[in-house]
Parts: structure tokens; sequence; C-alpha cells
């Protein structure tokens, strides 16, 4: 199958020679309805110019017998109309040939970049949620790889997103399709396949493949949540309850959601919630919110600090809150302020 991104081009070039065969089929037809006063029928002209182009060779549709204008004007059209004929022709092979050929570069390309990306996004299942993820993640400037069996709905996506994006077409739970996604090299691991248990064996397959990589699975039944975590699932997102969950915010709380939306959704220089880690030999590490000086020298705020072995969260740290090594910070502020906080010492995660 030929990506409809890389056809169009090539089409527009089919479009110069069909028009000029039409135009002479058209002046052909006219021109024996002319030269014969209107006696012959249209049908008739239409035949003729059909078999003279052609070259076929048929009975004449019209008598042209010893007329000497007629003889010439046919043989005019037959060294026209053939040359046209083969102009298309010539294109239209042209046209798969180059097509197929195009695309088999595009595709050994495709897989030379897969072969060289560390740290990205795999997304296998490019149906309605992994969909959404994937262009969240190629939007926002992340490495991502698309898994799917389905080359339709890759093409789909890139059509949404304007550009192709690396892909693997295939069965997801097949550990060879996922080595060629790069999932050894991964940094995280989307499992959004439609059935449960295609995502456990996905996520089985990653595990072995890669087992440090962080997996976001999809669950369709909640009572499946705690098998994902037993196999080492790091989060799991059911979408049914998470719809639920929000149409009920909207309908309670809508300036909250709004609210949230924005920070979650903002870019540029708006204000974003980002994640920004401290590492051991960061020199925030061991420091009291206070003595960091991270609002005064950023003006981020801390909203935030999850510890690093626990788990747990401390929400609103107060200025005596000690930023141990490993904790993530929550963090609000512009993306510019964001980044002079890694600047200080943190990393993004």
């Amino acid at each position: 199958m030929i990506d409809l991104l890389y056809m169009r081009a090539p089409l527009r070039h089919l479009v110069r020679p069909i028009a000029l065969l039409a135009a002479i089929f058209g002046a052909g037809t006219l021109g024996y309805w002319a030269l014969g006063g209107g006696v012959w029928s249209w049908m008739d002209c239409v035949y003729m110019t059909a078999i003279t182009m052609s070259t076929v060779g048929f009975h004449e549709a019209v008598p042209i017998g010893d007329d000497p204008v007629l003889r010439g004007y046919t043989i005019g059209l037959i060294l026209i109309g053939a040359g046209s004929v083969v102009y298309l022709m010539s294109n239209v092979t042209a046209f798969f040939v180059e097509g197929e050929l195009n695309e088999a570069i595009r595709r050994r390309r495709m897989e030379r970049r897969t072969e060289r990306m560390r740290d990205h996004f795999v997304v296998c299942g490019v149906g309605r949620n992994g969909e959404y993820a994937a262009m969240q993640m190629a939007d926002g400037g992340h490495d991502v790889v698309l898994v799917d069996r389905s080359e339709e709905a890759i093409y789909n996506l890139f059509e949404l997103v304007g550009r192709p994006l690396p892909h693997v077409v295939g069965d997801a739970t097949d550990e060879a399709v996922l080595q060629r996604a790069g999932v050894a090299r991964a940094k995280g691991l989307i499992a959004a396949l439609a059935e449960d248990q295609d995502n456990i064996f996905l996520v089985l397959g990653a595990r072995e493949i890669n087992p440090d990589i962080r997996v976001v699975a999809k669950t369709n039944e909640p009572r499946t949540k705690r098998k994902f975590l037993q196999i080492g699932v790091s989060s799991t997102v059911n979408p049914a309850a998470m719809g639920g969950h929000r149409m009920y915010q909207e309908m309670i709380r809508p300036q909250v959601t709004d609210f949230v939306d924005g920070l979650l959704l903002a870019s540029g220089e708006d204000l974003v919630i980002e994640e920004v880690g401290v590492p051991s030999d960061s020199p925030l590490a061991g420091k009291r919110l206070a003595e960091s000086e991270i609002r005064d020298r950023t003006n981020v705020l801390i909203v935030g600090v999850r510890d690093g072995r626990s788990g747990e969260f401390s929400y609103n740290p107060g200025p005596d809150f000690v930023l141990e090594a490993g904790v993530t910070l929550i963090a609000i502020g512009s993306q510019d302020a964001v980044r002079l906080l890694e600047e200080m010492g943190g990393a993004k995660v």
C-alpha cells in the first residue's frame, strides 16, 4: 500500500497527460463532425476518433474514401493521438514504478531512523485511545514510534498529525515487532490495544525486552488493573472511567476543570505543569525549599513533591521542606521558567 501522503505529488503529474489526451480526443471528434458537415452522428465521430487514436484499425465509421482532406486529417490525428496515448501510458507506468520505489526507500529510511532512536516512546495500538496519545506526544515534540497491525490506521494518523512518524506494521504482542520498534532502547511504552488480554501479552513481552521501561496500559475492566500492576505496568488508564469522571467534573466544578486543562494543555509562554527531578548530584538535593531560591530565581511555583522511594506525594510543601535526592518536583510556571529550574540542578522527567 502506497502512503497517500507520498502519492499526491506523483498524482499531479498524471493530470497534464490525461487532460491533453481528453483535449485531443474532443478536438478529433469535433473535427470529424465539422468535416462531415454535421451529416455523421456524434457517436460515429466519437467511434472514428477512438479507433484512429488507438490505431486499432477497425471498420471506418465515416466514409473517408479518397477525400484528401479527411485522409490528411486522419493521418494527423493518428500521429498526435497515438503520441498522447504513449505519453499518458509512460506517465502512468512511471507513477506506479516510482511510487513503489519511493515507498521502499521511505520504509528503509524509517527503519534506519527507528534503529537510531533512543529514549523514545512506543505507542502500541493506534485506535481511538492510542491515536490521541500519539498525537499529543508528536505535538509535544517527543520521539514516538507507532505499532499497529493496520497500515491504514497508521496512515490515517499521519493525516491528522500532518507528517509521517516512525512506525512498525505488525502484531504488537510479537516480541520481534517490539524489537523492531526499539523497545529495548525506549523510555516508555503505551499499551493501547483493543483487548485487555492482548495488552497483558504485550506488557509481558516488553518487560522481557526492557525491564526498566515505563509502561502505561489501557484497561477495559476495573478488575484487570491489579493484574496489570502485578506484571509490572507503571500505570493503568480506564477510558470509560476517565470519561465518566471527566463528565462529573465538568458538571460539578467546571471552572476547576478548565483551569487544570489550561495547565496541562498549554504551550509556549503559557503556564504549564511540569515534572522536574532532583538527581543525587543536583545542587538542590538536601536543601530546604526556602534555601533553594527556586521561587526567587525562576518564579516557578512548587505545588507538590513526590518521594522517589515511597511514591507518596507532599502537596503544597512549606519553606522548611527538604528536597531529598530522587524526589520529583511538580512545578507550575512558564516553559522558560521550567527550563531555568532544570538548569539550576533539576532534570526533566
